[in-house]
């Protein structure tokens, strides 16, 4: 049995790096960034080859969540912005533009979130107000420890407020009184707030980089999870018009295409996907990037049938994966889940076909047979880092001999060498509108006009 560990001098590290890819087949490597508080400054990982397709067969989909499965990127980067003018007190269009879409988006979406606030965070470290960061911290944890449920946020909070110096804040009597009053909204947190920042504001120190990214991430959290609880009370059409100026939408959707992949995929279809040709061809040929023709297009619909017979015969395991913390994942596809089953209730199919596929979609974690996220691992173990997706194909029970016999979907580069770093060799890039700047070079594919493109034109790279 070979060692666990195995000490190496700096000059036996070549032939190591050589057996590796011997042993791994790689022969492209992936170099990632460490958190700062990690000893090595990188990690190096052997990247699983790029298989040769179409695929004989599909023993697994791991999938994205932020981007790929859900429209809830814009939600992220309007999180974002607000912590950026809440630490910098430019708190209007007029003081400062917003995000950069060429400067700052291919650094904040696909990564974890303590690494795009720790790039924002560089990024307008000249414009940072520390008055403006504890009074903007303080709101976070008075709101934070007064509504959120989920234990792992209350106890990082906590954790952040008495290394920021606010531990007697959190034991102060009035404080305590104020959590448990059951009146602390968004719209009343500052006000609620502003006795506790001028009682212990003066405490308020970071003393390193790691703590005001922490403290700046706090902020970022209150205002990304006051929305999704207002998602959650079904707000969420009426926030995608008030935010993102999108009307007759909701603010968290599933992604073009994601109900018919996952009905499809599970094998819930079977000759009744003919009756989805059409809405999913003209989703194609809406999309700017696809390049198609109505008649190359309807070439391929006689084969939509054969492949829902496959997956019907030979169902796929699904997993979601993805970096957000598990309120914010079970919260988006809660609503995702229950957005595709009013959606499967219209479609031109019989209606026990439609009756069958709904019931499937009553409870959105039995949909999935892996759902890994970032509460599942340590912070500096996200993506680009290959744990989450190796949880999910342990979740999975995928052997290692069939990780050649998975696809995975992602929207960034970040999440492309997460997946080859687990061994998902098919590591596929589904860009959408804020994530066309990323570089996809370490991409096994990369299908521009998203799952549209991937079900008809690619036939779900199965030959």
């Amino acid at each position: 049995m070979e060692p666990l560990a195995e000490y190496l001098t700096v000059d036996r590290c070549g032939p190591a790096l050589a057996a590796l890819g011997a042993e791994t087949g790689a022969t492209e490597l992936a170099r990632v960034r460490n958190i700062d508080y990690v000893f090595s400054p990188w990690e190096l990982y052997p990247l699983a080859p790029r298989p040769p397709l179409p695929l004989e067969r599909i023993a697994a989909f791991a999938v994205d969540m932020d981007g790929t499965s859900t429209t809830t990127e814009p939600l992220a980067l309007h999180s974002l912005e607000y912590m950026v003018r809440r630490l910098t007190g430019r708190l209007t269009p007029a003081e400062w533009p917003g995000l950069d879409p060429q400067l700052d988006y291919p650094h904040v979406i696909g990564n974890s979130n303590f690494r795009h606030t720790e790039f924002l965070v560089n990024r307008y470290r000249d414009r940072i107000d520390l008055t403006a960061l504890r009074s903007a911290f303080v709101e976070a944890v008075c709101w934070t420890s007064a509504n959120m449920d989920d234990p792992q946020r209350r106890r990082d909070i906590a954790q952040s407020a008495v290394k920021c110096g606010l531990a007697a804040l959190l034991a102060d009597g009035g404080f305590q009184r104020l959590v448990r009053s059951g009146t602390v909204t968004t719209d009343n947190v500052g006000q609620l707030a502003e006795p506790f920042v001028r009682q212990f504001g003066t405490a308020f120190a970071c003393r390193h980089e790691g703590e005001l990214v922490s403290a700046s991430l706090d902020v970022y959290y209150m205002r990304y999870h006051s929305i999704m609880r207002l998602i959650e009370q079904g707000q969420g059409e009426r926030l995608s018009q008030e935010l993102l100026g999108e009307p007759g939408r909701h603010l968290i959707e599933p992604m073009p295409g994601y109900e018919v992949f996952v009905a499809l995929i599970k094998g819930w279809l079977g000759p009744e996907i003919d009756a989805l040709y059409e809405p999913l061809r003209e989703r194609l040929l809406s999309h700017s990037d696809g390049g198609y023709t109505r008649s190359e297009l309807d070439g391929y619909r006689p084969r939509l049938v054969r492949l829902a017979n496959r997956f019907r015969a030979h169902p796929a395991k699904l997993a979601l994966v993805t970096a957000s913390i598990a309120y914010e994942t079970h919260a988006s596809m809660k609503e995702v889940v229950r957005l595709m089953h009013e959606r499967v209730r219209h479609w031109p199919v019989p209606g026990a076909c439609r009756d069958r596929i709904a019931q499937r979609l009553a409870d959105h974690t039995a949909v999935f047979d892996a759902l890994v996220n970032a509460s599942d691992a340590c912070e500096h173990r996200l993506k680009p880092h290959p744990d989450l997706y190796s949880l999910a194909l342990h979740q999975m029970s995928i052997p290692r001999n069939d990780y050649g016999s998975c696809v995975g979907l992602e929207d960034t580069e970040p999440g492309i060498i997460s997946l080859r770093a687990a061994g998902i060799g098919c590591a596929v890039a589904l860009p959408n509108h804020d994530t066309s700047r990323q570089d996809y070079q370490a991409a096994a594919l990369v299908i521009r006009g998203g799952l549209p493109e991937l079900i008809l034109a690619k036939n779900l790279l199965v030959k």
